[in-house]
């Protein structure tokens, strides 16, 4: 359990969630967010595997923010 380090991460941080995961549901990636300075996060229809259950929502949020736009 390394949650305690999360605020120690200064880097950009995408966090992508499925708003229907059950093994990493969306209060997971709610709360890294919620530790990481500037951290944004998206929750994309999908089970468990976004990038191959929502792919094209999957790859629009990861190329904005890649290239820094925010929709």
């Amino acid at each position: 359990d390394a949650r305690h380090l999360l605020s120690h991460i200064h880097a950009p941080t995408l966090v992508i969630a499925g708003a229907d995961d059950l093994a990493t549901p969306p209060p997971d990636g709610r709360y890294i967010v919620e530790h990481i300075a500037d951290a944004r996060y998206v929750e994309l229809p999908a089970p468990h595997l976004s990038n191959v259950q929502a792919a094209s929502a999957f790859t629009q949020a990861m190329m904005s923010f890649l290239t820094g736009r925010r929709e």
